[in-house]
């Protein structure tokens, strides 16, 4: 069996299904574990939500992004919704056919955990802050942490276990002495990436990703 971690889609169906063709997914002997952020911007988040839901089985894990967060807040209740818009909600909602799906796309994001973990990896959307034990972290923290997760050596994180992380953009899949960052711009210009997590084979939609000179 191989393990796949997808970065943020931020609604990129067509290099979703790409990525899900060069690992060449088998349901019966893999696990998929995606970090979030599956929705807002991007080419169509409807069909990114139906596809992840026809991958949604005991097996795969499903991990809460901080844009999945927005949407809850915005769609079930009713805060911040222009703050939702101003970052890509508006392309999900127009991209809903109706508000019961909307709203039961929203219900199931909000039931997703902030993280999951093994004996060697803490998998989670944004970050972890390295000062605390996994259980004691601040759930806002693992959504949208940046500086104080990505600039704190491996020596100084209070959990030693390689923390598999998304949410901040890297031109290429990034592997540290503690960190692998798998957010290569997929939404927002870039490419989605995967790696398989027993290899560390980086899988990417594309050869070349147009954001790689901006970073």
């Amino acid at each position: 069996m191989s393990t796949y971690v997808i970065g943020d889609i931020h609604g990129e169906i067509t290099q979703l299904k790409k990525i899900l063709s060069k690992i060449n997914y088998d349901s019966s002997a893999d696990k998929l574990i995606f970090l979030g952020d599956y929705i807002d911007r991007g080419e169509d988040p409807y069909q990114v939500y139906n596809l992840i839901q026809n991958l949604n089985c005991d097996e795969n894990v499903f991990l809460k992004g901080n844009h999945e967060d927005m949407m809850t807040n915005a769609v079930l209740r009713k805060e911040q919704v222009n703050l939702w818009y101003y970052n890509g909600g508006q392309i999900t909602k127009n991209s809903f056919p109706h508000q019961k799906e909307l709203e039961a796309a929203a219900v199931w994001f909000d039931s997703l955990p902030y993280y999951y973990t093994t004996e060697e990896y803490i998998f989670v959307h944004a970050g972890i802050d390295p000062y605390r034990e996994i259980d004691d972290q601040d759930q806002h923290e693992l959504l949208w942490i940046r500086n104080q997760f990505l600039n704190v050596e491996a020596k100084e994180f209070k959990d030693k276990r390689i923390i598999v992380a998304g949410h901040t953009p890297v031109p290429e899949v990034r592997f540290t002495e503690n960190k692998i960052l798998l957010d290569t711009g997929a939404g927002k210009g870039g490419i989605l990436s995967a790696i398989e997590l027993e290899s560390k084979q980086v899988f990417k939609a594309k050869k070349r990703n147009p954001l790689a000179g901006l970073f």
